[in-house]
């Protein structure tokens, strides 16, 4: 009997279309920035997770991000860093 969890990964190759419906209303720049590194959907949706702070989901799958989905949760940190604060 096999008890090992099937989990099937999207390697396919992420689009801007797949940016704007993972990360929605972001700024051009970065959708540029982000499909520079090639990332597969996967990692797109690794790094989505893991820059809203939900980075025990990732682990829970796998030991750590990939390099691209880390290098694409560090680019949404520093804009969410840079981005201007609404007083309302």
């Amino acid at each position: 009997m096999n008890t090992h969890k099937h989990t099937q990964i999207d390697v396919r190759t992420a689009t801007r279309d797949d940016i704007r419906h993972v990360l929605g209303a972001i700024d051009d720049t970065l959708v540029v920035k982000i499909l520079s590194k090639k990332p597969s959907f996967a990692d797109l949706s690794d790094a989505a997770i893991w820059a809203r702070g939900d980075g025990d989901a990732v682990a829970r799958d796998q030991s750590e991000l990939s390099a691209t989905a880390l290098a694409i949760a560090e680019m949404l940190a520093r804009d969410a860093d840079s981005a201007p604060v609404d007083e309302a």
